[in-house]
């Protein structure tokens, strides 16, 4: 555990010391006005659970902290767009997944860039929606070879010979791909569209599929369902190990139950992961230690902005956090004893 922590510090003071023409040294009253702090989080598409659960916490923080006025913002995006955002001091936090390890060692498309990125709390667990329309006939991922179907599977457009620039969900359907001997940019054509647009898109039957992350029973998931016939496409069992030591995700049975409509072929497996809220690194020690009790201390305000966020309890805050949390957040899980709190503590 002491060689992890000391692994870790070494890489957080490197990036402390690594100056960037990308970066943005943000003090601590860069958010202040007078006597308040205005804090401004970003999140991800408007129909999502991360919006939802961000505009909540933002009304809880403004509610209970007196000196506090925060607000969160649409962020199409989701971290491709506020990442830059946090280098630049526009935005104190967020939500996110598989990319936070990446963003916080500076690997990946943040190779060179200090995205100023600390953990909060783990809130819920997300899903891949690998949907495809019924009607080709199709149930497994390798069946999608040389078949040219139209897939949403990420936000920006990606470019072969520019892997800096591809973003979460093209990374992960790269990777599934390729762990089935396929070719994301040869055997389908993949389409720029994030989660919202391609929803509405396969709803209509303009594309043939979906490749997006979103909260299992998510209701707009729950409602392409009904408007369409489609099918989770499975991994081979020989891809999956792959996958998952490539992308930080996990499989599990997918409950039927969940999307009634939804063509679940056997063995019925779906491609799981953690999602985690985020906070800037220079936001005051102090102030995140009572934004963390507020946060805790009226847990069923997120947990009712969206059914999502029902497994968020502090005592998993810190399951599976891929990155050390911000010093203010730790400090109030050590005094309560969250489960985990021990990894952090040298």
């Amino acid at each position: 555990m002491r060689t992890w922590i000391t692994r870790t510090a070494v890489a957080a003071t490197a990036g402390a010391l690594f100056t960037s023409s990308f970066a943005f040294a943000a003090p601590a009253d860069h958010w202040k006005s007078g006597d308040n702090w205005d804090l401004v989080f970003g999140s991800a598409t408007a129909t999502g659970s991360y919006f939802a659960g961000m505009s909540a916490v933002a009304a809880l923080l403004s509610q209970e902290l007196p000196d506090v006025r925060a607000t969160a913002t649409v962020s199409p995006n989701s971290t491709t767009e506020v990442y830059p955002q946090m280098i630049r001091g526009e935005r104190v936090g967020g939500v996110a997944s598989m990319d936070l390890t990446l963003a916080y060692n500076g690997k990946g498309p943040w190779e060179g860039r200090d995205v100023p990125v600390r953990g909060w709390a783990f809130v819920q667990e997300g899903f891949f929606d690998v949907f495809l329309l019924k009607r080709y006939g199709k149930t497994k991922v390798s069946e999608l070879a040389d078949s040219g179907l139209t897939i949403a599977a990420a936000c920006a457009p990606p470019e072969p010979d520019r892997p800096e620039r591809w973003d979460q969900p093209f990374t992960f359907f790269k990777i599934l791909m390729e762990a089935h001997g396929l070719n994301p940019f040869e055997d389908v054509n993949v389409v720029p569209y994030c989660t919202s647009q391609a929803i509405e898109q396969l709803a209509s039957a303009n594309i043939d599929g979906l490749s997006h992350t979103r909260a299992l029973g998510d209701a707009a998931m729950m409602e392409l369902n009904t408007k369409q016939d489609l099918v989770l496409l499975q991994p081979d069992e020989d891809a999956i190990e792959e996958v998952m030591a490539n992308y930080p995700v996990y499989t599990k049975t997918v409950p039927e139950d969940v999307y009634p409509q939804l063509t679940i072929p056997d063995p019925k497996k779906g491609f799981f992961h953690g999602v985690y809220f985020f906070l800037h690194a220079d936001l005051p020690d102090d102030l995140v230690y009572d934004m963390t009790k507020a946060l805790w201390e009226n847990i069923d305000v997120l947990r009712n902005a969206h059914p999502a966020y029902k497994a968020a309890t502090i005592e998993n805050a810190l399951q599976g956090m891929p990155i050390p949390p911000h010093p203010g957040a730790l400090r109030y899980y050590k005094e309560i004893g969250v489960p985990g709190v021990e990894r952090f503590i040298e």
